[in-house]
């Protein structure tokens, strides 16, 4: 096994993940747009306008050293092609390009085109936690080996200096609107929110929390202060409610729905509805917690795809 391999299942495991890979399945049409939180969700898979799904799997063996990947899937009945071999992580879309966590080059930003030309370092800095909008990038990482983790933006409009937003240790970073939302470990996983010129910083909530989505005008959280139970809180810390009493792991919402993966039920995958409280199970593949990813009109998880 690769060490870049070892080490993401390291990151997985801070949520008790068991690394379990499966073929990938294909059946759906291709319908709605990415969920926000998937940038949360360490970024495995993301799709363009024209409906092509962008996505991390394995290539190789992971015990003979096997590594993640980054393949394309259009529209329809088609097979897998194979995009680029670097080991990636955090996979994000911009405009014409591809950005991502090169994992082969010591975690450094990188893009790409769709169809694999043009591969551009374009930061040496380790990135995390990477998330993009029309005309920049926000991530974590450290100035100097020796540095503290921070948030950084960088502006895609033209070369230029990464500016720091704060000094945080933050992961689950997402952007919605003008605001950047995160769990901030440096104040014990408490939910933060900062807009994202660097200004108005601000707690929402003293609640702990393991991980978290944001959507609707509402942030999800996993509570960890509350026996990991799944939570709401609107995105000025107001309105702290108790969706569902099941030990929340990972989370992503799209329109009312609201998936899950479930530690009172084997970590299987779940998804409630935010205004009936209906549950519904979507698979229960028998292994720990995996990231959540919302896809056109599917779910990406463990290399599998759902119908949404």
């Amino acid at each position: 096994m690769s060490s870049t391999a070892f080490y993401k299942q390291l990151i997985l495991a801070t949520l008790t993940i068991c690394l379990c890979f499966s073929p990938l399945q294909v059946g759906a049409n291709q319908l709605t747009a990415n969920g926000t939180a998937n940038s949360a969700n360490n970024g495995l898979a993301a799709t363009d306008g024209d409906g092509i799904l962008y996505y991390l799997d394995l290539t190789g063996d992971i015990y003979a050293g096997g590594q993640e990947n980054i393949y394309r899937l259009q529209p329809g009945p088609t097979t897998p092609a194979l995009t680029c071999t670097d080991e990636a992580w955090n996979l994000t879309i911009s405009g014409k390009y591809l950005y991502y966590s090169n994992w082969s080059d010591h975690h450094s930003l990188y893009r790409i085109k769709p169809d694999g030309s043009e591969k551009t370092k374009i930061s040496s800095q380790p990135v995390s936690g990477l998330t993009a909008t029309d005309n920049f990038l926000i991530y974590c990482s450290k100035n100097t080996p020796d540095s503290t983790t921070a948030i950084y933006k960088l502006s895609l409009d033209s070369p230029s200096t990464p500016k720091k937003l704060a000094d945080d240790q933050a992961e689950n970073l997402i952007v919605a609107a003008d605001w950047l939302y995160y769990l901030n470990a440096s104040d014990n996983y408490r939910l933060y929110k900062i807009k994202t010129d660097g200004t108005d910083r601000r707690k929402l909530a003293d609640d702990q929390a393991i991980f978290m989505a944001v959507a609707n005008n509402t942030i999800y959280y996993s509570n960890a202060s509350d026996n990991q139970t799944l939570y709401t809180i609107t995105i000025d810390g107001q309105n702290r409610t108790k969706l569902v009493n099941d030990k929340t792991g990972f989370i992503n919402v799209i329109n009312n729905w609201v998936y899950y993966t479930n530690g009172s039920v084997h970590h299987a995958l779940y998804r409630i509805n935010t205004k009936t409280h209906s549950k519904q199970l979507i698979c229960d593949l028998g292994i720990g917690p995996q990231p959540i990813l919302l896809v056109n009109n599917l779910v990406y998880y463990n290399r599998l795809l759902f119908k949404r």
